[in-house]
């Protein structure tokens, strides 16, 4: 725990104490929560690109009640430092949160990543599965299918203009959002540098995703909101399934109270299984 700086007081909504902290990552600090207590299995929040640990903020209070809670801002998001070595790649992130989880002392965890950050539980679970008691994908991303051209495209144009490419690729997703969380989400991209979005982003090119979820065979649960092809429980038929009918991609924020009774029925079934019993 030496390695934990204190910092300022957490931005509204996300629980109360104990204070948030930075953890000093080989490229750069990492901003970090760590709270709650009891015996459940504790969780690790991951959020999604140009995101930041403040989208948890119902589940960070909910849980904590039961467990001991975690969130972390990706490198280059939310209030973590630019890394020196300007590298966004999946495998960056997963050294990341793994030095987190030691820095905080979390020897076993389940994995909660939402739509990037799904992508980055499902490479973190594969490369440290002994530390991983269960992954829930929550509105995750899969495969995205895209030529060369495409994608060279598709960064062009958020270069040239990030907000007002984030704000017309977001639109569809934020149609059931209160305007609260359309703030709240396009407030976050809005302070990430267009390096580290388009950074993280293009990390995806080369992410052999169908590896990374086969190389792990713990619990998983895929809640799902919106559908496209690139929608992980489309391309992951057989990983168990709750939908969340009505309600926009930051599902979790739109509809917290339901998002947590679902990933409370998962929980119950890993701290039944014996991950209850890794807690510390």
């Amino acid at each position: 725990m030496k390695r934990l700086l204190i910092a300022a007081v957490l931005a509204a909504g996300c629980a109360t104490a104990p204070q948030p902290l930075f953890v000093e990552g080989a490229q750069g600090r990492l901003h970090v929560y760590a709270g709650g207590e009891g015996t459940g299995t504790p969780i690790f929040f991951i959020h999604g690109g140009g995101g930041s640990l403040t989208q948890w903020g119902a589940q960070l209070g909910h849980f904590s009640r039961s467990r001991r809670v975690m969130a972390m801002d990706l490198r280059g998001m939310g209030r973590s430092w630019v890394p020196v070595d300007g590298v966004y790649t999946l495998e960056a992130m997963v050294s990341d949160v793994h030095t987190v989880a030691n820095a905080l002392n979390a020897d076993r965890f389940v994995l909660v990543g939402h739509s990037y950050g799904g992508s980055v539980a499902a490479a973190y679970a594969a490369a440290h599965p002994e530390r991983v008691a269960g992954v829930v994908y929550a509105d995750a991303a899969g495969r995205v299918f895209a030529t060369p051209e495409q994608w060279d495209r598709y960064l062009t144009a958020l270069r040239m203009d990030k907000p007002e490419f984030v704000r017309n690729a977001y639109a569809p997703m934020l149609k059931t959002a209160s305007e609260e969380v359309k703030a709240a989400v396009l407030g976050a991209v809005d302070r990430t540098s267009v390096e580290a979005y388009a950074g993280a982003i293009e990390g995806m090119r080369e992410f052999d995703v169908e590896r990374a979820v086969r190389a792990y065979d713990g619990p998983v649960l895929a809640i799902a909101a919106m559908e496209t092809p690139s929608s992980f429980h489309v391309q992951f038929p057989d990983v168990p399934l709750r939908r969340m009918e009505g309600v926009g991609h930051w599902l979790m924020m739109e509809r917290p109270a339901e998002f947590n009774a679902i990933v409370e029925e998962f929980l119950s079934d890993v701290d039944g299984a014996g991950g209850q019993q890794h807690a510390q």
